[in-house]
């Protein structure tokens, strides 16, 4: 091979090492590219689903938000909460319903379960039957917007209410299915019968002192998103009404002016009860002065566990730290719930007006004058005895033990009092469910 064979061979072989290295080049470039793509799309990706996963949690956030203010304001009544949310009429309407937005886009579009037949009142301070759109939420920090009503005997069928699978106790005898225009009776929470010994939904044909169940659906908005959750909630029942007194072990009569009423000066219980409840092992000394239908005290269907109910009615109740002395507690229009649990076992009270929820672990001592107006549950005794003038409960009295020394003592059944006094304890939550 000559010189110049071996020349054109070198530039040849070196020409398709450079052809390789190039081909090489690209190929790197190209999977590199690859790469960067594959990186950039799983960046991306994840930056996505990390902000729909932010988004998710503040809206459901919102949503929550939305739940516990309106629950907050379906408590008590305009003259106790400011911000009162729920049903003025008196007595309740089945198509009542009302919204709170805390921001002012909303548009009854936004609402995919906008019914005109309903109320749609959008409470403000001091109009409670307010119909326009404008924000009346207590804050403006969170973007959401709630829409409550009162539920019937349609939203119980809507969730698979019927004979063979009862949601509730139908205490008004229809099975005809209902429709949004006709939605039926009023579900309510309290206690279907005068002997029920639990609370729990029913309907009625009568009056009853029980308000209705609430369902309250809630929309947490976040740029865009949407969380929405759906609640019902019912106002406590507290114990059991079978009498305006209650004994778990003993009921002393001794005073020559004691009156027990049985006949219910509020007319929900029409027929009257019986004046005095014991349960099994309880003992009666004195029978004077009971009036009632039956006009003779009944065993009560259970025992009551009176520190459970004392328990279940405290979650709001100011705590009463010292004796109540010339005091006025609550009033007609806003009732209130106190607690004690004093470090004696005994509770002096004295001189005392009340209205609402009296709640006592231990011993009450009363001395009158006494005016109290609700209910009153004690796990110990309640002795009447002393002071001047007269000690006068409208409402109902639990307690282990009462002993009536006094003269001047007059216990009535009065339903209207008990009534007033539950709606001022927290609503509590009966079902919850996420939709979106």
């Amino acid at each position: 091979m000559n010189t110049r064979e071996r020349w054109v061979r070198r530039k040849v072989l070196e020409g398709n090492r450079k052809g390789s290295a190039l081909i090489a080049a690209l190929l790197l470039v190209a999977v590199s590219g690859i790469m960067g793509a594959t990186i950039l799309f799983a960046t991306s990706t994840e930056l996505q689903i990390s902000g729909n996963y932010r988004r998710a949690i503040q809206t459901f956030y919102a949503a929550e938000a939305g739940l516990v203010e309106t629950q907050r304001r379906l408590n008590g009544s305009p003259a106790s909460n400011p911000v009162f949310l729920g049903d003025v009429a008196s007595p309740h309407q089945s198509h009542w319903s009302a919204y709170v937005f805390s921001h002012a886009e909303w548009k009854p579009a936004d609402d995919q379960t906008y019914n005109a037949i309903l109320t749609n009142y959008v409470p403000l301070s001091g109009k409670a039957t307010n119909k326009l759109a404008l924000p009346n939420s207590v804050q403006t920090d969170l973007t959401y917007w709630t829409k409550v009503h009162h539920k019937t005997e349609y939203d119980a069928e809507q969730a698979g209410h019927r004979q063979a699978t009862p949601h509730y106790v139908d205490g008004d005898g229809g099975t005809t299915l209902h429709s949004t225009r006709n939605r039926g009776h009023l579900i309510r929470f309290g206690y279907p019968l005068s002997t029920s010994v639990k609370p729990e939904q029913f309907t009625t044909n009568l009056q009853s002192m029980y308000p209705p169940v609430e369902m309250i659906t809630s929309h947490g908005q976040v740029e865009g998103a949407d969380s929405i959750l759906e609640v019902n909630v019912m106002h406590p029942a507290g114990p059991p009404v079978w009498a305006p007194l209650y004994a778990g072990k003993e009921v002393l009569l001794s005073g020559s002016m004691v009156t027990i009423q049985g006949m219910d000066a509020c007319g929900m219980f029409p027929a009257g009860l019986t004046p005095i409840s014991l349960a099994t092992s309880a003992s009666l000394v004195g029978t004077t002065g009971l009036t009632g239908n039956p006009a003779t005290p009944q065993i009560s269907p259970v025992s009551l566990n009176l520190v459970q109910q004392i328990n279940d009615l405290k979650k709001s109740a100011t705590p009463v730290l010292n004796n109540l002395i010339s005091l006025t507690l609550g009033s007609t229009t806003s009732p209130a719930v106190h607690y004690a649990e004093p470090s004696s076992g005994d509770l002096v009270v004295s001189q005392v007006t009340g209205y609402g929820i009296l709640l006592v672990k231990g011993n009450v001592q009363i001395a009158a004058p006494f005016q109290w107006q609700g209910v009153v549950v004690v796990s110990g005794t309640v002795t009447f005895a002393g002071g001047l003038g007269s000690s006068i409960l409208k409402g109902a009295l639990y307690a282990n033990r009462v002993h009536v020394l006094h003269d001047d003592v007059s216990i009535t059944l009065d339903t209207c009092p008990i009534e007033a006094s539950l709606r001022t304890l927290p609503v509590q939550v009966l079902t919850w469910r996420q939709l979106l």
